[in-house]
């Protein structure tokens, strides 16, 4: 499901727990929030379609359900160290 949109309270229904009970079990278990392991999906799923040079940018954040904007853009460059052009260079040179 890393491609729907975050809810927490479907995420935490499904397991029959309130929201904030299920997002402190979930960050007690694995230091993160679930919307910072969501996100942490979506970059490395960009990361991965970031390899196939036939697609621009736009079309990765899409085959990623994302909408390309500075949100994620910024998000991805904090995380990985580099901008999504820059990565898709280091990549590719490899």
């Amino acid at each position: 499901h890393w491609r729907d949109k975050f809810d927490i309270d479907a995420i935490a229904a499904s397991v029959y727990l309130s929201r904030y009970y299920f997002v402190r079990v979930f960050k007690k278990d694995t230091g993160k929030t679930p919307y910072e392991y969501y996100q942490d999906i979506k970059i490395q799923k960009l990361m991965e379609k970031l390899k196939d040079e036939t697609l621009s940018i736009t079309d990765v954040f899409a085959h990623c359900g994302l909408i390309y904007t500075g949100s994620y853009t910024e998000k991805f460059r904090k995380k990985v160290g580099m901008t999504l052009s820059q990565y898709r260079k280091y990549i590719t040179a490899k």
